[in-house]
């Protein structure tokens, strides 16, 4: 069974194996030819169309096998960096920025599924605030409940209605005897003052 190997630093070339020979004789055959104390079959993995093959797996006549040089590894602990950096990064459940299928952001889509929700309930609000005026100036027109009834409070009001009735008619009367007596002095004294007005100027001419 012919199949053609390629491996590092040289072309591609043709060997033949037994049937029923397997990706580890391959690997095996180019180490030996290598040298085997300066190259282990640990340094090198096959790769079949793009694939990786496994070594137990059986060859394909006729396959290219590619011989690839394992690359060493260096310090480990990247892997725990990253978890500890992931753990500093702080997650966020807000997806408005995202888009949907049709390329629009989820914030315009939640804003214009709420617009059409207010509008929709615009009437039922109306209908609340016309309610609540009405029951306001309802409040507002009705009777006060509460009630004042003391018999002791009355009485004084009366008499005190009673004695600021009599204090205002006797003020009054007070006021017209006073304003008579003005009037009849005025009215005796008046003559005099004309008779010493004439007299003062028959006098002077």
């Amino acid at each position: 069974m012919a199949v053609f190997v390629s491996s590092p630093g040289s072309r591609c070339s043709t060997s033949v194996f037994p049937d029923g020979s397997l990706v580890r004789d391959v690997l095996t055959r180019f180490v030996r030819q290598q040298g085997g104390a300066s190259s282990s079959s640990a340094d090198f993995y096959v790769v079949r169309n793009g694939r990786l093959s496994p070594l137990e797996e059986a060859l394909q006549p006729g396959a290219v096998y590619h011989l690839e040089p394992r690359l060493c590894g260096g310090k480990g602990g990247f892997g725990s960096m990253l978890r500890a950096l992931g753990a500093q990064i702080e997650k966020t459940t807000n997806r408005e920025a995202c888009r949907d299928l049709s390329g629009r952001r989820l914030r315009d889509v939640n804003h214009e599924k709420e617009m059409a929700e207010w509008l929709k309930n615009q009437t039922e609000r109306e209908a609340e605030k016309e309610q609540r005026r009405v029951e306001r100036l309802q409040r507002k027109l009705a009777e006060p409940k509460h009630q004042f009834s003391d018999p002791e409070y009355q009485r004084q009001c009366h008499d005190l209605s009673e004695r600021l009735e009599d204090s205002v008619m006797k003020g009054l009367q007070a006021d017209a005897g006073a304003t008579a007596k003005r009037r009849s002095a005025a009215d005796g004294q008046q003559p005099q003052k004309k008779k010493q007005k004439k007299n003062t100027a028959a006098c002077f001419w």
